[in-house]
Parts: structure tokens; sequence; C-alpha cells
């Protein structure tokens, strides 16, 4: 109820003494509170509609009088409502001047309205409203069980909350971060979650999660007839689960999930067959198409990881997530109805809503992979590749560091033992710097000037070190074949 509709009731009879503005009418009245004394404000809570006769009010000073309203605004009462023919036959001037210089609306109630009519209005619009507003929000509550049981994901629940609400709507965690949000365009910081905790914004509703991970539901700009805290209460415990659910899911069999990562950096000891019953046991088809995505996480992005949670869960019905040496490993399979029969495009969509959403997040994005063959090495070179990117990147169909390791056999190590050793041991005789020299030759494309400049070497040094690395190593450096042959001997011992 607002003050507008209050002054609307023809049966109340009220009159407008100040020229109050259109918002300022269109405050919510919470309650009203009777009171004849100086001083109300200790009993008063905020957007109170405060009734008084003006018994205890019998001054002629307009500064009592603009103390009196001074203290009513800081207490952020919705409207003065004063009765006359009781102690005053007519307003008092120095109150109305006074309401009119703070903006506080002052109306007039007459001699033949009775208090307790008025009182009595307010209260039985307010219990209306209430019981509106309560059977809304369980309406709403069981739309969004009924989304939640029917699979839908967190964004449907909250489309669901921010119609209900008319406003935008997100999740934000502990550290002020936004890991939800509906309409996904809309654009959140955290000075919107410290001003809904200030009260600035329309609401703050707690998530109940029952966990040491606490979560706010933040509500903006709301158009609802009703407050938004009863309004999306009950929701909110459906939102809740479904973040429980999504973290629930994270730590289903996990120690299946370590053990494909440990098999499948072992290509020496494990065989495809066991890696293959190995993924069979975390609950992933070995026959489906599988994506592969390695994240970067630490504390300052922790976030991060419950929106590409929340996203992954959203977009696929089998999503497994792993997190080890602060990288989140997600393996995920079966594209809901709205990526299903667009596998082409899977790959270019998720990478789309990475760059959109998290566009300095380091994410590698690898598949479709077809077979365990082709996701062991997409495990492999998502996370080597990881190290060098800084925004979410869809790794290349092959990478040499992933075909050396799964090729590097006890053979391949001994024979690059071999070629290096005559290098290794001129560096040990002779205090030289080969070794570094071919290395930094290699890492940098077999660049002098890039090379140099690493190693902090004249050209001519350069020369010099590259002829005498060719006589020990048997090989030309300046060809395909010679560098290529240095790159993966170095890469095997380095394995």
């Amino acid at each position: 109820m607002i003050i507008a509709e209050l002054l609307a009731e023809d049966s109340l009879q009220l009159r407008l003494h100040t020229p109050s503005s259109q918002v300022r009418l269109s405050r919510a009245i919470s309650w009203c509170a009777p009171t004849e004394i100086m001083d109300p404000t200790p009993f008063l809570s905020a957007n109170v509609l405060l009734l008084t006769n003006g018994i205890g009010l019998n001054v002629e000073d307009d500064r009592t009088w603009a103390a009196y309203v001074e203290r009513l605004v800081r207490a952020e009462v919705a409207a003065i409502a004063f009765g006359t023919g009781t102690a005053h036959r007519l307003i008092p001037a120095g109150l109305v001047r006074a309401a009119t210089a703070q903006d506080v609306p002052l109306l007039e109630i007459p001699q033949a309205v009775p208090f307790l009519q008025v009182h009595r209005h307010v209260t039985n619009v307010l219990q209306a409203e209430q019981y509106t507003s309560t059977a809304k929000s369980w309406e709403l509550a069981q739309a969004c069980a009924a989304l939640s049981s029917s699979g839908a994901g967190l964004g449907a629940i909250l489309a669901a909350a921010a119609a209900a609400a008319q406003a935008e709507v997100a999740v934000f965690d502990t550290a002020g971060s936004v890991i939800a949000k509906f309409p996904e365009a809309s654009t959140w910081t955290r000075k919107d979650l410290q001003q809904a905790a200030e009260g600035s914004h329309d609401s703050v509703v707690p998530l109940p999660m029952g966990s040491g991970d606490p979560f706010e539901l933040v509500v903006r700009n709301s158009r609802a007839d009703y407050p938004v805290t009863t309004l999306l209460g009950p929701a909110a415990s459906i939102i809740a689960v479904q973040l429980k659910t999504a973290f629930q899911a994270d730590s289903q069999r996990q120690q299946e999930l370590e053990k494909l990562l440990d098999d499948a950096s072992d290509w020496g000891s494990v065989a495809l067959e066991e890696f293959t019953r190995t993924l069979a046991s975390t609950g992933l088809d070995a026959s489906a198409q599988t994506f592969v995505l390695t994240v970067s996480i630490d504390h300052a992005n922790l976030s991060s990881a419950w929106r590409i949670r929340l996203m992954l869960q959203a977009m696929f019905t089998e999503v497994r997530l792993l997190v080890r040496e602060g990288i989140l490993f997600a393996f995920v399979q079966k594209p809901t109805a709205e990526l299903a029969g667009r596998n082409d495009d899977v790959a270019a969509m998720l990478l789309g809503r990475f760059a959109r959403q998290m566009p300095r997040q380091p994410i590698v994005l690898k598949g479709p992979c077809n077979s365990g063959d082709e996701l062991r090495l997409g495990v492999y070179q998502a996370r080597e590749m990881l190290r060098s990117v800084r925004q979410p990147t869809v790794a290349p169909e092959l990478s040499i560091g992933a075909l050396i390791a799964s090729t590097a056999t006890h053979g391949a190590r001994a024979a690059a033992m071999r070629l290096l050793a005559p290098v290794i041991a001129y560096d040990e005789a002779h205090a030289g710097h080969l070794m570094p020299t071919l290395e930094s030759y290699v890492e940098h494309d077999c660049q002098p000037s890039r090379a140099c400049a690493s190693l902090f070497i004249h050209r001519n040094t350069l020369s010099q070190r590259i002829a005498k690395l060719e006589g020990l190593l048997r090989l030309k450096l300046n060809t395909l074949e010679g560098q290529a042959a240095c790159l993966m001997a170095l890469r095997i011992i380095a394995e």
C-alpha cells in the first residue's frame, strides 16, 4: 500500500496539506503507529504511517515543529496523518511549513473520521497484500521446484524469479563476485552488492545453503507490487538447492577422476584398455563424444569455478569436475536439447560464452574427442596449453607435445638420452653452455635473434655454439629434420 492509494480512499476523507511529489506519494506504508509524544522515534521503523492528534504537541515555535519533523525524517516515516478536532481545530501552520520544507507528506484526518477507522483500513490492506504476496511467493516456489525437477538449470530458475519480481537478479558469493545472473546481458559489480547491503537496492535475499559457502540473491530495479523479500523467500530455497546440487555433482566419483588424470599421462604403464575402464568408472560413456576443459583457478577467481560449473551443467547432461593443483578439469558429454545435434558447433558456442562472460580467464577447450585415445591426448594437451594462454582458447587438433608424450616409450627415452649425451658430457667437461643454448634455440623456434636475446649473447657466439652442437649431435640444425629431432629429444627427457 502506498500513500497515494490511502489518499484515494473516499471513506477516509483524507486531505493532503503538503506539495508532495508523485515519487514521495508512491512510498510504501509498512504499518501504522498511533502516538502523541514529542519524540516517538525510538518506537518507529522505516515507512511507518504516523497517526497523531497532536495532544502533546501544543507548541507555537516553528523551530520546535522543524525539530519534530526532522526526527521523523531520520526515522524514515512514510507520512504524518494528523487528526483535527480533538486537540487542534486546524493542523498547526508550523507543522505544515516543517513538513513541506522536509518533504514529508502531511495528511489531515477530519474529526468525522475516527483514528481507529484509518488504522483498521491500513492494517486490513496490508494484511491482504501480505496474504497475496505470500500466495504469489509459493506459486513462484512451486514453479521453480517444477523447473528443478524437470532438469532445468539455475539460469531457468533465475529467469522465473526475475519475471516474478519484474527485476534483474544475480547470485553473489561471499567474496562479492557474481556467479549467476539474469538477464545474462546485465552488468553487476561488487558495488551492487554493497549498495544492496546498505539498502540502496531493492533487496538482498540470503540463500539457505547450510554450508560454509554463503550466497545471496540480489534484486535490482524491481517493479513488483509486493516486497521482493517475501516474494522470493521460498524460491531462494530452490535456488540454494540448485547450487548445492551443482556442488555435490562435483564431489561425485572424485577418486575415479583423480585416477583418470593420473592414467592419462602415464603412457608407459597404463594401456589404452585400462584408461578406458577408468573413464567408464567415472560414469562417463567411453564411446560418446567428450569435451575437455582446463581452467586456471586460484583464490582470486574462485567465483569463476562456480560460474563455469553452472554454465556446463546447463549445457550438458553429464558433467564431471575436479580441481587439482590450481587447475579445474572438466569432462562433459551429452549436450542438452539446446545443443543436441550440433556437435560441430558446440566448441564454438562454448568458446563464445566463455569469451563473453570471462574474457580474461585462462581456459583451454579441447574436443569433441571421439574415443578414449583422443580423450587421453586431449587431457594432456589441454593441461599443457593452459600454461601459455590468457583467455578462453580452443586447443588445436594435434600438438607435438601430446604426440611426443604418448609415444615416449622406454626405447624412445634411451634414444633421446644417447642423442644428447655428447652435449651433456661436453658441458660437464668444459663448463660450457651448449645444452642451455640448444634448449633456448629450440624453444624460440630456431630463430637466432630471439635465442640471442634470451641468452644475452652475440649472434657470432650463437653461431659458434650451433656449429659445435651440430658436430656433437651429428645433425644439421638449419634443417627441419634436425630441429624436430632435437625438439622431440628435449621434450622426451623433460617428461
